[in-house]
């Protein structure tokens, strides 16, 4: 037996909704009802009136206005060409209207002119006798004024407080931009760090090899060795730095910090450069944010030196002393052909920002006999 498709549910048209829909058929049953009920009143005036004041409430938030004149008219012309026996008031479809022109009218002077609608309604229709004698007495007149106001300022309340709320809708959705913003600069901080430098290693330890491919086979599949690991490195953090930006089966891998540094050293030295690296080995206790930027600064500053500083002797030093971790990376001058230059200046960039982030320092230069420096300081921030 095939089951039936479930029903969909109505859809209503985007000018009312479900909660005016009942508003307005209450208020109509109501009025219908005690127009019914008076004795000796035409049927169908009185059932003329009672569905003109509360079935524009369909649309009262899409018309606030038009809904707030159109039943102020409605009492009014009603209660001048209706006789003594007409009792029925409309005063809670004023209120209605009065509370959607106060929620729905954006600007104060509009809804507060329309806010007085109601209250002129009643009293032009007092003043045409629609009330009988005594009609609307000093208390009635106060009792109007305060439930219109009352409710003119309930409605203001609830449209400031949506307002607010909107505001900080907003307000979250630009902040949460910025944080995907600034992760996908630091993605590609990441990428150029790892590209540039897995490039280099890789050109480098390429070219070696093919120099020593026919006299010496041996130590060209070393170079080739190196290549292979430095590429197969680059692509498994390539990807976990590509894998944040999928929301499903993210691979968080750990890291690289300080106690990687030595890597960094040797393969620069197969590279061809004398590397002497001093470092206290205390990396322990260094976060993981400030570890992997004082990393990835060593990482830049060697690269640097591969690419312009050809055969420079270089000096890795990496310092901690509890409050503080200092990284510097010092080449000599390069050999003859070699460019000291910083190339397009993005990897000194992102140098300056990652020390920017921890509230480091950074100096990086030029030194007197034809060399580079980098020395950076950052602090030690624990949670």
């Amino acid at each position: 037996m095939t089951a039936s498709p479930p029903a969909r549910a109505l859809r209503l048209p985007a000018w009312t909704s479900s909660l005016d829909l009942a508003i307005a058929g209450t208020l109509a049953a109501w009025a219908i009802v005690e127009a019914l009920l008076i004795p000796g009143a035409p049927v169908t005036a009185q059932l003329g009136f009672a569905l003109a004041v509360t079935l524009p409430l369909v649309v009262r938030r899409r018309f606030p206005a038009t809904v707030m004149l159109l039943l102020g008219v409605a009492f009014v012309v009603h209660a001048a060409t209706s006789g003594a026996h007409a009792t029925f008031n409309p005063f809670p479809s004023l209120l209605v209207a009065t509370f959607t022109v106060a929620s729905h009218v954006a600007p104060l002077w509009r809804s507060a002119l329309l806010g007085v609608v109601p209250i002129a309604a009643m009293l032009g229709s007092h003043l045409l006798g629609y009330f009988g004698t005594p009609g609307i007495e000093k208390a009635g007149a106060l009792f109007l004024f305060f439930f219109v106001g009352a409710t003119w300022a309930a409605g203001r309340i609830v449209r400031q407080r949506g307002l607010a709320v909107d505001r900080t809708r907003e307000d979250v959705d630009r902040v949460a931009g910025e944080a995907v913003a600034l992760e996908r600069t630091r993605i590609a901080r990441e990428l150029h760090d790892v590209i540039a430098h897995a490039v280099s290693v890789v050109v480098l330890q390429a070219g070696a090899a093919e120099q020593f491919l026919d006299r010496d086979p041996e130590r060209a599949r070393k170079h080739l060795a190196i290549t292979r690991r430095t590429a197969q490195e680059a692509l498994e953090e390539m990807r976990h730095l590509l894998g944040v930006l999928r929301e499903d089966d993210v691979h968080y891998a750990p890291q690289p910090g300080l106690e990687r540094v030595p890597e960094l050293v040797a393969e620069t030295r197969a590279a061809g450069h004398v590397v002497r690296l001093e470092t206290d080995g205390a990396h322990a206790d260094v976060p993981d944010g400030v570890s992997l930027a004082g990393y990835r600064i060593v990482q830049e500053a060697l690269t640097n030196v591969r690419k312009h500083a050809q055969h420079a002797e270089v000096t890795v030093l990496v310092q901690t002393d509890g409050e503080r971790v200092r990284v510097a990376v010092r080449s000599s001058a390069g050999a003859p052909g070699g460019d000291t230059s910083t190339g397009g200046g993005h990897g000194i960039l992102g140098m300056r920002e990652r020390v920017r982030v921890y509230g480091g320092s950074i100096d990086a230069g030029p030194t007197a006999d034809g060399g580079w420096t980098v020395d950076a300081v950052l602090p030690v921030v624990r949670s």
